[in-house]
């Protein structure tokens, strides 16, 4: 594991198909692959050919979510009693340029994946009572370059009342799940391998 404040963690992530990037390499329409697909490959090639990470737009929501983090875990100990603790970045043991930074680790099997979005995100997350689909890739693929087993899911928004403050849910896919989710990385790496080669052998 290399640790979030060092200085090798942001030059490590370089290139790389991370947990974060893998619900837009992996989408899909009607048709065919989704467009982010496309735009996260195009992304991972130029971090690649220039060795400098890309940069990404941060709007006020998700600076919001940003400064929030550590108060949502703070809470999340106070309403649980399990202590988490800090984790930082795990390659894949057999993938290459594949890796994950979960946001905490939770005793010796669990990782713990925080969002503080939107008040509406939140109150309809606690109204669905269930892990949102639209982040299940991410967790997916931090199991695998873990391989623990399970993610505590977390929203926190200290907006609302304190009681609807905290929304957690676990998430423990099956094994075939993580299994599933290693070969879609896998493929799409296949592919940027090949467009690198492409691009620098013209």
């Amino acid at each position: 594991m290399i640790p979030q404040e060092s200085s090798a963690w942001l030059p490590s992530r370089i290139g790389c198909l991370t947990a974060s990037r893998f619900a837009g390499a992996i989408a899909k329409t009607r048709t065919g692959w989704a467009a982010s697909r496309q735009k996260t490959m195009i992304e991972l090639l130029a971090e690649r050919m220039t060795g400098f990470a890309a940069e990404h737009y941060v709007n006020p929501a998700m600076q919001w979510g940003l400064d929030h983090e550590a108060q949502a875990w703070e809470r999340y100990e106070e309403e649980t009693g399990i202590m988490v603790a800090k984790s930082g970045l795990f390659m894949h043991p057999s993938i290459p340029f594949c890796g994950a930074t979960p946001d905490r680790l939770i005793g010796n099997d669990g990782l713990g994946e925080s969002k503080c979005p939107t008040t509406t995100t939140h109150i309809t997350w606690i109204m669905n009572g269930v892990v949102p689909e639209e982040y299940q890739p991410q967790m997916l693929l931090q199991l695998a370059c873990t391989g623990r087993q399970w993610v505590e899911f977390v929203s926190f928004d200290p907006r609302v009342p304190p009681k609807q403050q905290l929304f957690i849910r676990r998430f423990a896919p099956h094994k075939e799940k993580v299994e599933e989710a290693e070969i879609m990385a896998r493929e799409f790496l296949a592919e940027l391998e090949l467009m690198f080669e492409k691009i620098t052998e013209a």
